[in-house]
């Protein structure tokens, strides 16, 4: 297995409070209808969950991605989580997103998410694949805050 570590960083300003921002993305389970491609995230533990992804395919290649993932907030501006090597996960996964006040009943969400998943894929793939990985990476950040946006503001 091959993993191609991929790091991306976006943020989106919503009209919506920041504690209504922060309850709404510290319900981890509830806010996950917002990631795309998502097929499941449930409650493994404590602060803990584990996310199943719809099957990608692209050429030869396809996959599920899961992980299970470890959440620390403090409860007013931050969430941080951190995969845990569970069993069965395939890719590795860790992140921050902070909350800033941009303004009356605005706030500013910047999202920095990591991500490794192991792909099987012959040698010859790999820097195609890489590619790929790191534009889907950048690409489902930028849909996740857009679907937050949209569900936040009319919350």
């Amino acid at each position: 297995m091959a993993k191609f570590p991929t790091e991306a960083e976006r943020s989106i300003t919503v009209k919506a409070p920041l504690t209504q921002v922060y309850g709404y993305l510290w319900d981890v389970v509830g806010s996950s209808a917002c990631i795309p491609g998502i097929d499941t995230c449930r409650r493994v533990g404590r602060d803990t969950y584990r996310f199943v992804y719809e099957e990608r395919t692209t050429g030869p290649v396809s996959m599920v991605v899961q992980y299970t993932a470890r959440y620390q907030g403090n409860g007013k501006d931050t969430i941080t989580f951190e995969g845990t090597g569970a069993d069965g996960d395939n890719t590795d996964v860790s992140g921050t997103i902070r909350l800033q006040e941009a303004g009356p009943g605005a706030t500013k969400i910047v999202l920095h998410q990591a991500l490794a998943p192991d792909t099987p894929v012959p040698r010859l793939l790999q820097s195609f694949l890489k590619s790929f990985v790191e534009k889907e990476t950048a690409d489902a950040v930028k849909q996740y805050l857009t679907n937050i946006k949209r569900a936040t503001e009319k919350a």
